[in-house]
């Protein structure tokens, strides 16, 4: 085709096809080819391995486990003289066997306590496992388990600061009984700080100590939310003087 020829004319086209045609045909030839080839490569690996040794001597083993050892046979009839029916179980009193101990045959050149050891190894790794996974999750639980009753902590006691402070306020009382009974305050007096950190006790003892006051002298429990009347109201109406109480 010349360089004038129009590149739409139905010259030009035909031409086309039967470029696609016949490189279509060389691929779909290939494929057939190659597909062929493939399953004949199978089936000569099928036929070597059935005509191999290992092959041979596994198809006689499963035939001669597969089938019941008959009458001819010296061992069985040793054993229906003693007694035995078929398919009756083992002794005296039948409770015994009736199938016969299942056959293991060992393929490998190991010895021939080394399976059984690497199994024991395997289960105790495994069990190993398990525990550490077990220990590890039950670690996890009591940290956060930690985290939550020091964060509980944390909240009573600042409740327990502050209706202190109003509560004090109330009864016109200028000045904590303790610095940390109210919430902190903010102060230039260096000395002041140096004692609030030598006086500082555990937030825990802080809220024992603090509870016993707010119970005694305002008659009021943070966790009930209500000022008692007096003594025996806060006594006989309030679950107790802890959390867990409540």
């Amino acid at each position: 085709m010349s360089d004038d020829e129009d590149y739409m004319s139905d010259k030009f086209l035909q031409e086309t096809e039967k470029c696609n045609s016949s490189s279509l045909l060389y691929q779909h030839a290939d494929k057939r080819t190659f597909q062929m080839m493939k399953k004949k490569i199978e089936i000569d690996t099928n036929l070597k391995e059935k005509s191999s040794v290992k092959y041979i001597e596994q198809q006689k083993r499963e035939e001669g486990l597969s089938s019941a050892i008959t009458s001819t046979n010296k061992g069985f009839e040793l054993l229906m003289k003693m007694g035995y029916k078929p398919g009756h179980g083992i002794g005296k009193t039948e409770s015994g066997m009736t199938e016969p101990i299942g056959l293991e045959v060992k393929l490998n050149r190991h010895g021939l306590g080394k399976g059984i050891k690497r199994k024991e190894m395997e289960s105790k790794s495994s069990s190993v496992s398990d525990k550490l996974t077990n220990k590890n999750m039950k670690d996890f639980r009591g940290r956060v388990a930690q985290k939550k009753a020091e964060q509980l902590l944390k909240a009573d006691l600042y409740k327990s600061q502050k209706v202190c402070e109003q509560l004090d306020m109330q009864l016109k009382i200028e000045k904590p009984m303790e610095t940390w009974f109210w919430l902190p305050q903010d102060t230039e007096d260096d000395s002041d700080i140096e004692e609030i950190e030598e006086e500082s006790l555990p937030d825990s003892e802080q809220l024992i100590i603090l509870t016993k006051y707010l119970r005694e002298k305002h008659f009021y429990c943070i966790w009930c939310g209500v000022a008692f009347h007096d003594k025996d109201d806060l006594k006989n109406n309030c679950p107790g003087n802890t959390r867990d109480d409540h």
